[in-house]
């Protein structure tokens, strides 16, 4: 008699696995259709065998393609379509080719593990063991057949069949059954006595013959496995090959060599031509991301090289990483565009848009735009931003293109900015160092950002030669040194301005490219500022770091601002002063923020409903919790609870001043 645990005769079952297997669209079609043919194989066997029921169970451990994709497939579901209403045989459980004694044996399909199971579970370890074909008599004497699908010596699960009789049914037989089922009280004992006499009876060499059918089709199966193995490894392998040749493709452009013997164009376009670009990239996006908690742990913790990492540290860089991944894989579906990552943080994303006029390709940049920062945010980088350089038709200018997207960054704090053009005269570099150097004594980050755009644009070699790298890298180098040596004389500490500076100066030094070069400058400077700000004020940024901890460790719920300056022994007055002139921002509006991520989070949890949220997040009351959520968050707690993603890419959230 067929049984099995869950699925019901003639049933096909794709059970959840345990990893996701790395099989693209393309592969799951075709293991599909392999699928489907053993589906329209039962089919026939249902229409021509006197042994109607087949079952396929796959092994617990095998990992397939994701089931969530499509239905489960059953031989019941195809009969359905293929015969008219009413074709069913009185007796039977319509449309299934299960017999009606099976099914009231197992309550179809809900008392499995106490009836059919008992005999199934054991013949389907020998089948694993053994690797041979079992034919058994189940636990009430009906014959069952169970046949393995192994490829190459690796298991991949079984086939069942039976549920018949080889001889005719008796009396004696059923009072038999009956005893060996005595303590069910799901089975109804007169139905199933007369379902029993309706069992098919097939000679022994009937069931040879379905053990022969069934063999082949194992084979079958077998074959389509190990076919789907070569497909994905050779996949796999391409993937591999087409990663390499994009950041080969992207080297050769930031390497500013593009056109050069080295580097003909010829060879770009075969580059080109193999990741699938239909035309040449003209524009790039720079996408600069960075996770909110590691920007509050960068502006409050004192920097010390000798610390260990820190486990939110830890879990920021995975973030990162995984971000990363997931941009660069969206990158790959739009049409004349490939993405990949210039440093931790940076992904640079050259693309090139069929557009009608200038003024559709800036609507279908905006757009991409938007996607790549939703994308981000979905991944918790909600200070993410993009910044978009000028157009650009021939392959050596595209280095330059990259210059354009950061100083559109650098320009502004906007999460999406385009490139505007500086003005044609050219700068004197020396000048705008100068202008670096005013901003860092005032540690003041936009006018620092705006020099530093200015002096790199001035500094920036005018093409890709050899003789214009090494005229830059020099300039880059005797740069850093200035910087270090004026903000040492301002009595910041030696030994980290120093460290800094060798950072700085041994990637310029080494790297062939100018945008590598450039990024190692503005990093250089973005630290001593961090150097500048500790010095000038670091009584206050400690007072600010303290209350970040005690926030921690009182938790949101809990904290406010009179029970902050109480364990800091300063009044509250003077508290919120400190933190709104070192942050820019009150602390009332930090409490609120904090207590809102905690909201944000317990929203999650379909136990909880809005009124103990607000409880628990330590809101007076539901009303106020609500109004105070929808002001910041641009929702109600109730439309974010059912649609997180949607919400959770709300510019509204600051990103500076979450934990």
């Amino acid at each position: 008699m067929h049984k099995m645990t869950l699925p019901k005769a003639g049933t096909i079952r794709l059970p959840m696995k345990k990893q996701q297997a790395a099989l693209s669209d393309a592969l799951r079609q075709e293991f599909k259709k392999d699928i489907e043919l053993f589906e329209y194989f039962l089919v026939l066997l249902n229409s021509s065998s006197p042994i109607r029921n087949v079952e396929l169970m796959w092994a617990d451990d095998l990992e397939l393609p994701d089931p969530g994709q499509w239905p489960s497939v059953k031989t019941e579901d195809a009969l359905v379509q293929l015969q008219p209403a009413g074709a069913d045989a009185p007796g039977r459980s319509s449309p299934s080719p299960s017999t009606y004694f099976c099914d009231l044996v197992h309550g179809f399909s809900a008392h499995e593990e106490q009836t059919c199971a008992r005999s199934d579970k054991p013949a389907k370890e020998r089948c694993r063991a053994t690797g041979r074909t079992q034919v058994y008599p189940c636990h009430v004497g009906l014959t069952d057949i169970a046949v393995p699908v192994i490829c190459e010596e690796r298991y991949l699960g079984t086939l069942f069949s039976g549920q018949v009789l080889t001889e005719p049914p008796t009396a004696e037989g059923f009072a038999r059954v009956r005893e060996t089922l005595a303590g069910q009280p799901h089975i109804d004992m007169a139905r199933l006595e007369e379902a029993y006499f309706r069992i098919p009876v097939v000679t022994t060499a009937q069931v040879a013959e379905m053990v022969r059918m069934l063999e082949v089709f194992a084979r079958y199966l077998a074959n389509a496995w190990k076919r789907l193995e070569i497909m994905s490894e050779f996949r796999q392998i391409r993937e591999r090959e087409l990663a390499l040749d994009r950041r080969e493709f992207v080297e050769k452009l930031l390497s500013g060599q593009a056109g050069s013997p080295a580097c003909t164009l010829e060879s770009l376009h075969g580059l080109a031509r193999n990741l699938g670009l239909e035309r040449f990239p003209d524009r790039v996006l720079l996408l600069r991301l960075q996770d909110p908690l590691e920007r509050t742990m960068a502006e409050s913790a004192p920097r010390a090289g000798s610390d260990p990492v820190s486990a939110e540290a830890i879990g920021s860089q995975l973030r990162l990483l995984r971000a990363t991944q997931v941009i660069e894989d969206r990158c790959k579906s739009w049409p004349n565009t490939l993405a990949t990552a210039i440093s931790a943080s940076e992904i640079c994303v050259f693309t090139s848009q069929r557009s009608r006029n200038s003024g559709h390709e800036r609507l279908l940049l905006d757009e991409m735009a938007h996607v790549l920062l939703r994308t981000a945010r979905s991944h918790g980088m909600l200070a993410a931003r993009v910044g978009i350089s000028g157009q650009h038709q021939e392959p050596m200018e595209l280095l330059r293109a990259c210059h354009e997207a950061a100083s559109a960054l650098d320009a502004g704090h906007a999460t999406m900015s385009w490139f505007e053009a500086l003005p044609e005269r050219r700068h004197d570099p020396t000048q705008m160092l100068g202008r670096v150097l005013n901003a860092l004594r005032a540690g003041d980050a936009a006018t620092m950002a705006s020099a530093l755009r200015e002096f790199l644009s001035a500094a920036a070699p005018a093409g890709g030669s050899v003789t214009q790298l090494v005229q830059a890298r020099g300039l880059l180098t005797w740069a850093c040194e200035h910087l270090t040596r004026e903000i040492t004389e301002l009595g910041a500490g030696i030994q980290a301005v120093q460290e800094a500076r060798e950072r700085a100066v041994q990637i310029i030094m080494v790297s062939p490219s100018s945008l590598a070069m450039a990024e190692a400058f503005r990093s250089l400077a973005e630290e001593l500022r961090q150097q500048v700000v500790q010095l000038f004020s670091q009584r206050e940024q400690k007072i600010v770091m303290e209350i970040l901890r005690l926030i921690r460790e009182i938790g949101p719920d809990k904290a406010t601002v009179h029970s902050l300056a109480k364990e800091m022994k300063l009044s509250a007055g003077h508290l919120g002063r400190v933190y709104s002139r070192t942050t820019g921002h009150t602390l009332e509006e930090l409490l609120i923020r904090q207590k809102l991520e905690m909201s944000k989070r317990l929203l999650l949890d379909p136990r909880l409903h809005v009124a103990e949220v607000a409880d628990r997040c330590g809101f007076c009351n539901p009303a106020y919790f609500a109004s105070v959520f929808k002001k910041y968050m641009q929702c109600t707690p109730r439309a974010y609870a059912k649609q997180p993603q949607r919400w959770s890419t709300s510019e509204t959230m600051q990103p500076h001043i979450l934990m």
